[in-house]
């Protein structure tokens, strides 16, 4: 079995359970991590257990990183062959939601760089998948970015993320915001990459991303001909995902440049 026919098997057969303990989120135990509204829940722990040992069965010699259960941290350059894994992106969505926008990533890298990378959303059963040098595919059929070129007319997500920080993005931002046709905020990463993958929105500007939150999403986006970089255009990959910060169409990606660079001079 192939890295993105693992990826798309793993994730269709963690599927139901992830709907059935939606279906019961109003009883799940819940703690929180690094703010009082970064949670953690039994379920976002059994699916990276389900996915780590599905993963590390079929390629034993991988090294594999995860949001949970110590797993997110690494030492070094990266390693030749690695995974990435967020159980559950979005899991102040999955808790308190009336729409289910959270989904399960998976993301395959070679010498630091997505190859392969999947996200699915279980209510919906939407699945998204890429490889690298074939493009993007939602529920098997090829998509792609949007061709808007003004921001004026774009629909834009923008997730300022915790409070602590949130008041010198909002600083950065600004300029953006002040053009941006419409914006939202639906707290969950690869909910960000893959609109804009699939031309449902124009732009996803995160703040402060994690690893594992951008391993697949990138990739989508990378396939579907968008651009994924840092708030100055540069090149980036998840093991520098603190940098990366404008997740765009290619029309858009050098206004967002200029907009952003404006904020964080001031």
């Amino acid at each position: 079995m192939n890295e993105i026919s693992a990826i798309e098997a793993v994730l269709y057969d963690i599927s139901a359970y992830v709907v059935e303990r939606y279906g019961q989120r109003d009883s799940l135990v819940v703690s929180t991590k690094a703010s009082p509204t970064d949670f953690l829940t039994e379920v976002d722990i059994t699916v990276q257990k389900r996915i780590v040992e599905q993963l590390m069965d079929i390629f034993p010699a991988d090294v594999l990183i995860g949001e949970e259960s110590g797993l997110d941290y690494f030492k070094g350059s990266p390693p030749s062959r690695c995974w990435m894994v967020d159980p559950i992106d979005g899991t102040q969505n999955f808790l308190r939601g009336l729409f289910p926008e959270f989904g399960v990533s998976i993301g395959f890298l070679v010498d630091g760089n997505p190859v392969a990378g999947g996200v699915l959303f279980p209510v919906s059963q939407d699945l998204f998948l890429a490889e690298r040098g074939s493009g993007t595919f939602r529920n098997g059929k090829r998509i792609h970015v949007s061709q808007v070129a003004s921001l004026e007319k774009a629909r834009v997500d923008i997730d300022f993320g915790a409070l602590s920080y949130r008041h010198n993005y909002r600083k950065h931002a600004e300029g953006l915001l002040n053009v941006v046709g419409q914006v939202r905020s639906y707290g969950c990463s690869v909910m960000g990459f893959c609109q804009v993958a699939d031309g449902q929105q124009d732009a996803y500007i995160p703040f402060n991303v994690k690893p594992w939150d951008v391993a697949a999403g990138m990739l989508l986006v990378q396939e579907a001909g968008g651009v994924v970089t840092s708030f100055q255009g540069e090149a980036v990959n998840p093991f520098v995902s603190e940098k990366i910060g404008i997740v765009a169409n290619a029309q858009l990606h050098p206004l967002c440049v200029e907009l952003l660079e404006i904020g964080r001079a001031h």
